[in-house]
């Protein structure tokens, strides 16, 4: 993917780079971004050097398709290549690109709901999240691919918002402050749906994948 991403910052503007590049200079995220509006294609390419990795890691969890999660990854970094101008500093740049990468995973979801998706990677990280596994260690080796697979299935029943608070609380380890940026969703609101996703998805895995009223 970093190849790709590459050339595709070095398509997206003629702007000559600087004397001294930006990884060079020890650039902060908003003075890359500064840069990116005033077209420097090297500052595009230093910003997606270093959020890249996480920003395609978040996609593939909520997408599952390392081909879509690749799509979208450099769709978040042409989106802020193109928004750069407009970007109001308000809030950290990586949490900038995460709200953006939230939307392009909706939109996403939205057109491709029917879509059979590839069982998720780093299934032990997944498996922390299920209810009851007190088995050993042994024996969750011998279960794992059956497990994460069952996982995959259940996580794939929620819904879409059940699904984003659980991966950037859980996979994403991210703060309730940062996920309110990122979701828009206030503290209330946040505590609440977190809370309901984590019943939805343990009443998913203890009835076998059944459905789950809303």
């Amino acid at each position: 993917m970093a190849g790709v991403l590459a050339g595709m910052c070095t398509s997206l503007s003629t702007h000559p780079p600087t004397s001294a590049s930006v990884s060079e200079q020890r650039l902060s995220d908003e003075e890359l971004l500064r840069a990116c509006a005033s077209g420097n294609r090297d500052a595009l390419r230093e910003l997606t050097h270093r959020h890249q990795a996480p920003i395609y890691r978040f996609l593939l969890r909520m997408m599952g398709s390392p081909e879509d999660a690749e799509d979208a990854a450099i769709d978040v970094f042409v989106k802020a290549w193109v928004n750069a101008p407009r970007f109001q500093f308000r809030a950290k740049v990586a949490t900038w690109l995460y709200r953006i990468a939230v939307n392009i995973a909706r939109d996403a979801h939205s057109r491709k709901k029917g879509k059979v998706q590839q069982p998720w990677p780093e299934a032990e990280e997944l498996n922390r999240m299920a209810v009851g596994s007190a088995e050993d260690d042994a024996v969750r080796r011998l279960d794992q691919d059956q497990e994460s697979a069952r996982l995959h299935r259940c996580l794939a029943k929620l819904s879409e918002s059940d699904r984003l608070v659980l991966v950037l609380y859980y996979l994403e380890d991210r703060e309730y402050d940062e996920i309110q940026r990122i979701t828009g969703l206030s503290y209330t609101v946040l505590k609440t749906r977190l809370a309901r996703a984590r019943r939805r998805l343990r009443a998913l895995m203890d009835a076998g994948e059944s459905e789950v009223d809303s």
